[in-house]
């Protein structure tokens, strides 16, 4: 007994699994949407709320800080790591085949990040500054973006 088995059709579906496996192999575009959205919502969440990625309060401003900021400006923006915005428009991101980074290339964002005392050279002293981390993804943050690979995978695996 002998069973042939004739396949017709088979370069279209070689094709269509071609065009998917390169559309898989570089996830750019989607690692290109997660730092938009990661970006967005540093900005919405962090600086708008003025929080940490896991939603705690930033340290407020030094007295000091304050009576500096109501003589530089007439009404004193009084938002903490905002005085001038710099380092909220700061925020981008990078995406790569396999990658995605979020961040800042302002020198003083790392310590506004993670805290640290600065010590004066010219002037004799130092200030300390807190921690006010303003990157980071949350868990909610973290469960959407696994939504959004899996959205991903079914528009271009399904088509």
């Amino acid at each position: 007994m002998q069973i042939s088995v004739r396949v017709e059709g088979l370069s279209k579906v070689q094709q269509k699994l071609k065009v998917t496996a390169d559309k898989l192999h570089s996830l750019k575009p989607f690692w290109e949407t997660v730092g938009m959205y990661v970006q967005r919502q540093t900005i919405r969440e962090r600086f708008n709320k003025e929080q940490t990625p896991d939603g705690q309060k930033w340290k407020p401003l030094a007295p000091a800080t304050i009576r500096k900021r109501k003589k530089r400006h007439k009404r004193g923006n009084m938002k903490i790591l905002q005085d001038t915005g710099a380092l909220r428009k700061s925020v981008a991101y990078e995406a790569g085949n396999n990658y995605v980074k979020v961040g800042s290339v302002l020198k003083y964002a790392r310590i506004h990040q993670f805290g640290g005392t600065i010590h004066f050279r010219k002037k004799k002293g130092s200030v300390t500054i807190p921690a006010r981390p303003f990157l980071g993804v949350t868990d909610k943050e973290k469960q959407h973006i696994t939504s959004m690979f899996r959205q991903y995978l079914k528009r271009h695996i399904l088509g």
